[in-house]
């Protein structure tokens, strides 16, 4: 109802009053790329912050029960926003979501996503090129965004063209520009990218014409490095580095999966794979330094912590710490329409707030230091979640 400096606000009687010295109060956090699951994935995703998250496919008729349960704080968990996942049956076929082989069917399960309150469509890699057009004509006169994997004969250039509004997923910006690769349905979207990636010339005009183009479209990216980073740098036996910051917070069954390495690497081409996941993170730093709109989701887990590595991968890629929290939250909300209720601390909107102990802003490390999140009015504090868990605070 109201913010302002201190004492230019009259704190009404019998108010509550939290001493936040030494703290930072942010907007809710926001995962943009989740598969969210029943189980624990709420309550950690609330731990870590996170008070919305976009759900980017899953099981179409539990997801619309969780969602549900989020919002009426029957269970804990972030505000979710759906995307639909339609992809085209075969070998490769996507496990969830529904299956489209004909114009009809494609329309038809848009239009069954839009009436069931689902805000974007997910294409997937098994789609027939020649149905995506019509996907996106039915998505966007439903005013539903679309976005996905780019479908396996294809190229994201040729997505954008089209009327993607989002491509997910950082390998396949890199995929663009690796012309021998022709179905990317296979392990060839990974390890092509692995084997190859680090020789992409980012200064050549082929790139600066992709990246113009996303620009130009007004099409966002959903890079999902933490997914990439265990993959292409994690070696068996060896702690994840992804998962380092908070190995020693794990339970032991927990903590023991973060040594199962990441892609099967050749022999001698582990530094390869290290140098490509750089330039993965150089591609999205080129792209937000040409003013393409980036979202920050994980496609990873544990759920909620990934965010918060996320945002540390985007620092280290260059971005200013300031502005990587505003893609988190204010920067979100647009990109979902929902930006007059979220994504800032501003009188009139959804007290959706989160207070880390220091200053991300200097420090983004800082934001996983969780003490008080607020969401639907209620409030909860981290180290009672992670309690109840195992986890420690």
């Amino acid at each position: 109802t109201a913010v302002g400096a201190d004492g230019s606000v009259k704190i009404p009687a019998g108010a509550t009053i939290i001493d936040a010295k030494g703290k930072t109060l942010l907007p809710g956090l926001w995962d943009m790329h989740v598969h969210i699951s029943p189980g624990d994935d709420g309550l950690l995703d609330i731990a870590a912050g996170v008070t919305s998250a976009r759900d980017m496919g899953n099981d179409t008729i539990s997801v619309l029960a969780l969602r549900r349960q989020f919002a009426a704080d029957s269970l804990i968990g972030p505000r979710l926003i759906l995307a639909g996942l339609i992809d085209g049956s075969g070998p490769y076929q996507v496990p969830t979501g529904v299956l489209a082989d004909d114009e009809a069917t494609a329309r038809r399960d848009v239009d069954w996503f839009a009436a069931h309150g689902y805000e974007q469509i997910k294409v997937y890699s098994s789609m027939k090129p020649e149905l995506v057009p019509a996907i996106i004509e039915e998505a966007h006169a439903k005013g539903l965004r679309v976005s996905g994997h780019v479908p396996a004969t294809m190229t994201a250039e040729q997505v954008v063209k089209l009327g993607f509004n989002e491509v997910q997923h950082a390998n396949m910006l890199l995929l663009s520009f690796m012309d021998t690769v022709k179905n990317i349905q296979t392990m060839a979207r990974f390890t092509a990218v692995g084997a190859a990636g680090k020789d992409l010339d980012l200064h050549s005009q082929r790139v600066r014409d992709f990246i113009a183009l996303f620009k130009a479209r007004g099409v966002d990216i959903d890079p999902t490095l933490t997914t990439f980073e265990g993959m292409f740098t994690a070696r068996p036996g060896e702690l994840d580095p992804n998962q380092a910051p908070i190995a020693d917070r794990m339970p032991p069954q927990v903590r023991r999966g973060f040594y199962g390495g990441g892609l099967p690497v050749p022999a001698g081409m582990y530094q390869r794979y290290r140098d490509s996941f750089g330039e993965m993170m150089a591609m999205v730093k080129a792209m937000y330094d040409a003013g393409v709109p980036i979202v920050a989701g994980t496609d990873n887990g544990p759920v909620g912590f990934q965010l918060h590595r996320e945002l540390e991968l985007y620092v280290k890629a260059g971005i200013p710490a300031p502005q990587v929290l505003r893609i988190a939250t204010f920067g979100a909300a647009p990109v979902m329409h929902h930006d007059s209720a979220l994504g800032s601390i501003a009188p009139g909107k959804l007290a959706d707030v989160v207070l880390v102990d220091g200053d991300p802003t200097t420090n983004i490390c800082d934001v996983r230091q969780t003490v008080l999140v607020v969401k639907n009015g209620v409030e909860y504090e981290p180290k009672e979640l992670y309690a109840v868990l195992g986890v420690t605070p």
